[in-house]
């Protein structure tokens, strides 16, 4: 049986506080060497994420922005995508969420009815971006590229913003370290089970092992196979409450090594 591995990255395959994917070089190495698919599954862009892609040699599928779209390298699967999609540049596109604009009009709305002064990526300079995130200014400007989601980096939002995007069929999702605001038809879990569905459908029966650190993971974790939450700093677990994801010790990409162990030797 083929085994496919969906992995969180911030505070997960990367250092939450650095973003580096030092620490967890050598497993995804021994993972591709094994041919083990390993599809991250972010709120990262697009952009940010093919820049890891690149930077570790990896060429399998990815999605965005909390399940909001489905990136597939042309011809990676030999049968045709028995879903609507579309081509860009070099992907086959499985969309879930809303396009950018749409989410950021309805942000501005809210923002002027309801009197609120938090802060998002499209307020800011990618040097405002770096301040507030720790990233380099290149990587501040490759999360500045959203396509289906805006991030509130600083100011409290209240229960009337959360009604006035779910009247406008949006949602907020927490991240490792900020807010995400996404269509509420975007899912992790939904995202996870069409591509799972897609490698089904090319291989047979495939065994799906999935690995994150947060809250917004949890969809993901929900619909693989053999789930794996990693430590937090604290040397904590995020509170999921579902028995069936397994806690693993180690923060970060300590803990996602001893999953990619548990993978490998399975």
């Amino acid at each position: 049986m083929r085994k496919v591995l969906l992995s969180d990255l911030d505070g997960t395959l990367l250092d939450l506080k650095s973003y580096s994917f030092a620490q967890s070089e050598a497993s995804v190495n021994e993972l591709k060497e094994e041919g083990v698919p390993i599809v991250f599954c972010s709120s990262k862009s697009r952009v940010e994420q093919e820049f890891y892609r690149g930077a570790l040699g990896i060429e399998d599928p990815f999605i965005v922005e909390n399940g909001s779209a489905i990136f597939i390298p042309r011809g990676y699967f030999s049968k045709k995508i028995p879903f609507n999609s579309y081509v860009i540049d070099d992907f086959e596109v499985i969309t879930i969420g809303k396009p950018v604009g749409f989410i950021r009009d309805i942000i501005h709305q809210a923002r002027t009815y309801l009197g609120l002064s938090f802060t998002c990526y499209f307020d800011l300079s990618a040097e405002d971006v770096s301040m507030y995130t720790g990233l380099d200014l290149r990587s501040s400007r490759r999360a500045m590229q959203r396509e289906f989601s805006e991030t509130i980096l600083k100011g409290d939002v209240n229960d009337g913003f959360l009604d006035f995007l779910s009247h406008n069929k949006l949602k907020s999702i927490p991240g490792s370290k900020f807010q995400t605001i996404i269509s509420s038809n975007a899912d992790k879990g939904k995202a996870v089970d069409i591509l799972l569905a897609l490698y089904e459908n090319e291989w047979g029966e495939v065994k799906s092992y999935g690995v994150g650190d947060s809250v917004n993971d949890f969809e993901m974790l929900q619909t693989v196979d053999d789930p794996y939450l990693v430590q937090r700093p604290g040397s904590q677990w995020a509170e999921l409450g579902d028995v069936t994801i397994k806690n693993v010790q180690g923060i970060g990409p300590a803990g996602w090594n001893k999953v990619s162990r548990i993978l490998l030797e399975s």
